[in-house]
């Protein structure tokens, strides 16, 4: 057995514990975790017994066969096949309650047709109980992220490299994604912010000028897993407030790294920021989110700054989590931010960028 064929085993068994007769996934970075297979517009149903079944545009069947373990692969020419497969199958399997993997980034869209399509039965979010297996990686895709690390740290330092005054965000952003896709990058998300802070700062045809706070988050992806890597620099003149702030921030990383172990609960991390904030008398800056996981995701589960309930998780052995994610923000001094990733140990974490 492959390991992607146990993974789906082993959701399989979480379902049955749950009276799941199948989940069906619309979402690529759990589709590439069961599958083996990067693929847009991804469509894949596993049922709680027996193999799972990937939906697939006619023409593409015979390259993903060449790709993946799964052998149940039914093609389709247009939405009103793919959607009378799906309801034959599951039809066929008489289930009952059916779960839906509604990740962050989930089609909304694509829900509300699978809902309609199968108003006779029971949906629930099985999100939950598929990020039970990713949350905690496995010994190959720990080596996929300290290759997707090993490509933020060149391209953030590409990055930081090329800012002075006259250069717009948009010119440093296409540096990085320059550099990523050079070292083999899949695809690269990036933000770049200067002057007046943003907190999703997606790159700007807006010129650097003298006395910017610039901010530079890479998050690039290699065979589908990513790493998270940011810094901060400051164009002349820079006044005390932005290097107290840079100093703070730059304490509370070093601080709660040296916390990162199994079962410290992320509350306790972002407590520990927070002390260090309020040492600088920062607090009117403080955003909340010091954390958030990475993998199949740049952002994923746990996601602290929009899902609450995730500040309660507790970190688990081989757990890659990201620190420094929500910048210092305020009009007098910008939006700095210092980001890093590290792979959760026994005893201790190691930083991988």
């Amino acid at each position: 057995m492959n390991k992607f064929e146990n993974r789906v085993r082993k959701l399989q068994s979480l379902m049955l514990e749950k009276n799941i007769d199948g989940v069906m996934i619309r979402t690529l970075p759990s589709f590439r975790y069961f599958t083996g297979v990067g693929w847009w517009q991804p469509s894949l149903y596993i049922p709680a017994s027996n193999d799972p079944i990937i939906f697939v545009f006619e023409d593409e069947i015979e390259e993903i066969k060449e790709k993946t373990w799964i052998k149940n692969i039914m093609g389709y020419r247009s939405v009103e096949e793919l959607m009378k497969n799906v309801v034959a199958v599951i039809k066929d399997s008489k289930a009952k309650t059916l779960g839906f993997d509604l990740d962050i980034d989930a089609s909304a869209a694509l829900y509300q047709m699978f809902l309609y399509m199968h108003g006779d039965k029971k949906i629930v979010d099985a999100h939950n109980l598929i990020m039970e297996l990713r949350a905690v990686k496995d010994s190959e895709e720990i080596q996929l992220i300290r290759k997707a690390s090993e490509i933020a740290n060149e391209t953030l330092k590409t990055a930081l490299n090329s800012v002075k005054p006259g250069i717009t965000e948009t010119e440093v952003a296409g540096e990085a994604i320059h550099k990523a896709r050079k070292m083999g990058a899949e695809s690269i998300h990036i933000y770049v912010n200067s002057g007046k802070p943003r907190i999703h700062a997606h790159p700007r045809n807006k010129k650097i000028s003298s006395g910017d706070t610039v901010m530079i988050d890479v998050m690039p992806s290699y065979e589908g897993y990513y790493s998270d890597k940011a810094d901060t620099i400051f164009i002349e003149p820079v006044d005390e407030k932005k290097k107290k702030a840079y100093q703070a921030f730059q304490e509370a990383i070093e601080k709660c790294s040296e916390m990162l172990k199994p079962g410290i609960c992320i509350k306790d991390i972002e407590d520990q920021a927070r002390k260090i904030y309020e040492k600088y008398y920062l607090m009117k800056y403080y955003v909340y989110g010091f954390g958030h996981g990475v993998g199949l995701r740049f952002e994923e589960d746990p996601i602290t700054t929009i899902i609450v309930a995730h500040r309660l998780m507790k970190l688990k052995e081989n757990m890659i989590l990201n620190l420094g994610h929500a910048p210092l923000s305020g009009l007098d001094i910008g939006a700095i931010k210092i980001e890093e990733t590290y792979l959760i140990g026994k005893e201790k974490a190691e930083k991988l960028t």
